[in-house]
């Protein structure tokens, strides 16, 4: 005798993207509160970047990398965060999948590039070698930031195929973790190093106050990054996701 089971097949869009439940008031509250980040987000990075399209002596070892960084912040005021109300307002709506690729590309983008800052404000503290004299090739800088937009892109790709149920979600939840560990590594260990150097280290002539203030300023950032986005990022997509794909795939198998 064959048994059916109405009702128990799930949508990916269903099981990720679930229902707010949100009354009105709640609603215009989080709007109000997102609308004004986003509009924070917006000036901030916008005059970041103007000031380095029309300055060119503006910090010339990291202007590419930090013009890169608020290029992609600006991306998530443009397009993240708009989604994100939206899909908020008008739910369910595939505009959560636009939300959660840029989110994925942003956070990413912004890990590798502070790791690129990291590693420059770790060598330069100590004097480079003659061969490395003078700034850094512009080739360099082009190189780390198009594998970064290549890492973070397929990432997401990776990402909106998991939630379509393409793909389990599991495998992006790792690949996603082992990009942030490798990461907050490399950012941890070059904040101790700066950090020893700057209190135990003898004064160097290429120690200015200038480059100091860079790489604080460079070490403040990796700290706001690691505890602001990439950790409640990873607790949240395991809590909020990843919770999913055990009793979803539990409610299948007993229901076959």
């Amino acid at each position: 005798m064959n048994s059916t089971v109405v009702g128990t097949t799930h949508r990916p869009m269903d099981i990720f993207n679930q229902d707010p439940a949100m009354e009105m008031y709640e609603m215009i509250i989080l709007l109000i509160c997102y609308s004004l980040v986003c509009l924070a987000i917006l000036t901030s990075n916008y005059l970041i970047v103007r000031a380095f399209m029309t300055t060119k002596p503006l910090l010339p070892k990291q202007r590419y990398f930090l013009c890169y960084l608020a290029c992609v912040d600006l991306a998530v005021g443009v397009v993240s965060i708009p989604t994100f109300l939206y899909n908020l307002s008008h739910w369910p709506s595939y505009s959560f999948y636009i939300y959660e690729a840029f989110d994925c590309v942003s956070g990413l983008v912004s890990a590798c590039i502070l790791v690129g800052l990291s590693i420059q404000a770790l060598r330069s503290t100590y004097r480079p070698p003659s061969r490395y004299a003078g700034h850094p090739r512009r080739r360099n800088f082009y190189l780390v930031i198009a594998g970064s937009t290549f890492m973070a892109s397929s990432a997401a790709a990776l990402n909106v195929g998991c939630l379509m149920g393409y793909v389990p979600f599991f495998f992006y939840f790792y690949l996603a973790v082992g990009v942030l560990v490798v990461s907050v590594f490399v950012m941890i260990v070059a904040c101790i190093v700066v950090m020893v150097s700057q209190l135990c280290g003898k004064a160097r002539e290429s120690n200015r106050p200038d480059d100091k203030k860079v790489r604080i300023s460079v070490m403040k950032s990796c700290t706001v990054f690691v505890f602001v986005w990439a950790l409640p990022y990873a607790f949240f997509t395991y809590n909020k996701f990843c919770g999913f794909c055990i009793p979803v795939s539990h409610n299948v198998l007993l229901h076959r």
